[in-house]
């Protein structure tokens, strides 16, 4: 007889392809929507708009190396602006029934 607490180990076998299916794409590191810059320059087609673009491109992969990705920036600047403390209740539930407004 087995214990109910037996850890489960994935063998070579039980790997399934389907993990691997939501990764994002990226050629060298850099995810390919942010290839999508360069409709800027289809736009308005120019050296200095190309190399505003590569230049993008390559901060972009200097940030992602040092561990800022866009994802991670947005993040902070909405903690920033959102403050330390978090509330569950509404702006309105406070103001009205917390004490916030006398009656």
């Amino acid at each position: 007889m087995q214990p109910a607490h037996e850890e489960v180990l994935l063998n070579d076998n039980d790997y399934s392809y389907w993990l691997d299916a939501g990764r994002p794409v990226a050629i060298f590191g850099i995810p390919v929507p942010v290839f999508l810059v360069f409709l800027l320059w289809l736009i308005f087609p120019s050296f200095p708009i190309f190399w505003l673009c590569i230049g993008l491109l390559v901060t972009y992969r200097i940030l992602g190396w040092l561990g800022i990705t866009l994802t991670i920036s947005l993040q902070r600047i909405l903690h920033y602006l959102r403050g330390n403390q978090l509330s569950g209740r509404p702006w309105w539930y406070r103001r009205y029934f917390e004490g916030g407004r006398i009656r």
